[in-house]
């Protein structure tokens, strides 16, 4: 009788404990977050710092990706995201996606374009149209070289001159 009363004893005492347990609160837990991660709720990658590795976990195409590294490294970056309409094979479709993707967060300075060497790519990266791009071409092959800002206003409209007459080289030395 008395393993009983012990049992029973036991048995009440545990009974008690996990009602009480259960019937307890539990406690809640506080998600703390750092500055960093309050400030992050944008995604998108710097354009002119992103990496391909980042590019391409943010499911950018691996064309694409050499695309615009091709860009940066030709021209120094990128200071607007609209500059991405400039590369061949960015349309306006792909633009409206790619641009969802990327910011521009850090400052650029823009290489210098040798005028006399640059290519039809580069001067379409640069922001010239194709009309723009066929009157500096027929000069040079006229002429050889742009010597001076004087031929070369001659040859570009006064405000296509005042935009890039900071960047425009004539010699490399």
């Amino acid at each position: 009788m008395k393993n009983w009363i012990l049992i029973f004893v036991v048995m009440l005492t545990l009974g008690l404990f996990t009602e009480y347990s259960f019937s307890e609160e539990k406690p809640k837990f506080k998600v703390i977050m750092s500055e960093n991660m309050l400030e992050k709720k944008d995604f998108r990658l710097d354009i002119n710092l992103a990496t391909k590795e980042e590019m391409n976990n943010n499911k950018i195409g691996k064309s694409y990706i050499s695309k615009i590294i091709d860009y940066r490294e030709k021209t120094g970056g990128f200071l607007k995201i609209d500059e991405l309409k400039r590369i061949k094979g960015i349309g306006n479709a792909t633009f409206e996606k790619l641009s969802k993707k990327f910011k521009i967060e850090s400052p650029i300075n823009k290489k210098p374009l040798y005028i006399n060497d640059a290519n039809e790519e580069l001067l379409k990266y640069y922001g010239f149209d194709k009309k723009e791009i066929k009157k500096l071409k027929d000069y040079l092959d006229k002429n050889r070289r742009i010597d001076n800002n004087i031929q070369l206003m001659e040859l570009l409209s006064k405000k296509r001159y005042e935009k890039y007459k900071e960047i425009i080289k004539y010699d490399k030395f």
